[in-house]
């Protein structure tokens, strides 16, 4: 089994050795039901630390062929519900982290993407294909072969679009996604596809690429909204079985409100129980220097709303001008 093709459910099992371990396994029922459907292919657009590699990582280990997960799924939610042996690890699961090939391979990106997935399929299939061929040319004849379906899920689905101006590329980078989500091979070989990043998918530029993706984000996530983060009755159990006061956890990371529910930062949480402190956790996640550099211009009063948002202040901001990327700027909003 590889890393890329089939991978193996060692993800998923870190985070249940974890002592802070919340029980999010009810996703897979909501995936569960869109598998063949025209639903299958699922977008979830959250901020940063806010477990989306952590699903994925779930996910693999529920669906995927490269080993069998049924111990670690024991007394989870989705153990009892009536699908659960059904799905689990009946896949060819394929998994991508665009950010770790961004971060070696910025002009020959897809090609890369496709030698490693290449090299794993051979490893556990051997040279039954024409491997010259396209990937979804090539994921089609393995389906035919084997009568397989595949489950796609792709990480940090964003990189490119997020870090690169070489409108080519983004170009050439979308026509991949779409061969794999949304080209006629794909009818064939795709039971679920599954991609996360930070920006929503809606409003790149003329693209037509992810177009047939259903969407979840920060902003309406129903009715999956708490499988990203903690809830609040979480993040409450968990402060009575670290023995700290919920309503200073509250008052420091209870910064969202997603379809009604009180949405808490996971990362920022559970470090404040590991080190049984309150600390502004989350900041050290994530370069600041592009945000930095718009406040400081003080674009159409920008630093002084974020000044006044600071003091309590609130500021109306129509999210829905966003154009998924810094390079061209509208609006203050």
């Amino acid at each position: 089994m590889g890393i890329y093709f089939n991978p193996k459910n060692r993800s998923f099992s870190k985070d249940r050795n974890y002592e802070i371990y919340v029980d999010k396994t009810g996703l897979l029922s909501f995936l569960n039901k869109a598998i063949d459907t025209p639903k299958n292919c699922i977008a979830v657009s959250h901020a940063r630390r806010f477990g989306k590699s952590h699903a994925a990582g779930m996910i693999d280990a529920y669906y995927s062929l490269g080993s069998d997960s049924s111990k670690l799924f024991e007394n989870t939610k989705i153990a009892s519900d009536p699908d659960y042996e059904k799905y689990r690890n009946k896949y060819n699961v394929i998994h991508l982290d665009i950010s770790s090939f961004w971060d070696d391979y910025k002009v020959n990106l897809i090609e890369k993407i496709v030698e490693y997935i290449y090299d794993d399929i051979t490893d556990e299939l051997g040279n039954i294909l024409d491997y010259k061929k396209k990937l979804s040319y090539v994921l089609m004849k393995i389906y035919e072969k084997t009568e397989i379906p595949f489950v796609i899920i792709i990480d940090e689905w964003d990189c490119v679009i997020r870090n690169s101006n070489d409108q080519n590329l983004i170009h050439h980078y979308l026509q991949f996604l779409h061969s794999l989500f949304k080209s006629e091979e794909s009818k064939s070989f795709l039971a679920l596809g599954y991609i996360t990043g930070i920006l929503p998918i809606k409003k790149i530029k003329d693209e037509s690429a992810l177009n047939n993706f259903q969407e979840y984000t920060m902003l309406d996530s129903y009715p999956i909204t708490e499988y990203y983060g903690f809830t609040e009755d979480e993040v409450k159990e968990l402060c009575q079985k670290y023995d700290m006061d919920f309503e200073t956890m509250k008052a420091w990371y209870n910064g969202y409100l997603i379809d009604g529910m009180h949405m808490y930062n996971p990362n920022s949480v559970s470090r404040a129980l590991e080190r049984h402190k309150v600390d502004s956790y989350w900041r050290n996640t994530s370069a600041f220097g592009t945000i930095n550099t718009f406040i400081t211009m003080n674009y159409a009063g920008l630093k002084e709303d974020v000044l006044a948002m600071l003091t309590g202040e609130k500021v109306m901001v129509n999210t829905n001008t966003f154009q998924n990327d810094f390079s061209m700027i509208a609006s203050k909003s």
